[in-house]
């Protein structure tokens, strides 16, 4: 795969992860109304499906192999590379983590709709780290060589 097409897919990804995050943050600002259950199974769906899409965005990073190309460009970058993919492990058990506390939530108790909202500032915020992280190394790697720069 080209620099170009490697940096293509990388922001795709990202911005699908964006959409997806911003349907979660939609439904965990919305109060729960009459049927708390219904809006606690909102929650734990968005959440389900960006757990998912983390976990495919991740495996296609791993797979896809732009990480190697990194270390590839700057071995001095080995040890950064190494910790993002050590991150994602993380990610993907604090994700599977918290969908498993969310689907035991009681949708009849008042805290338990405030730790789901908890849970999942929590995972979006570690996410959201991860990600600036990943975009600050791949930025700099790609436009070392040309030295351009967003």
């Amino acid at each position: 795969m080209q620099d170009q097409q490697i940096i293509r897919k990388v922001r795709e990804e990202h911005e699908r992860l964006r959409e997806i995050t911003a349907g979660l943050k939609d439904a965990i600002t919305r109060p729960p109304g009459r049927d708390p259950g219904e809006w606690l199974d909102t929650v734990r769906a968005r959440f389900e499906q960006f757990r998912a899409h983390l976990i495919k965005r991740i495996a296609l990073e791993e797979m896809g192999g732009f990480l190697n190309i990194v270390v590839e460009r700057n071995p001095s970058l080995a040890k950064q590379v190494e910790h993002l993919r050590e991150t994602h492990k993380e990610l993907i058990e604090m994700a599977g983590e918290a969908m498993s506390e969310l689907r035991d939530l009681p949708a009849d108790n008042t805290d338990a709709l405030r730790q789901a909202v908890l849970l999942v500032r929590m995972a979006l915020s570690e996410v959201e780290f991860q990600e600036k992280a990943e975009t600050l190394l791949v930025s700099f790697v790609f436009t070392q060589d040309t030295g351009v720069c967003d």
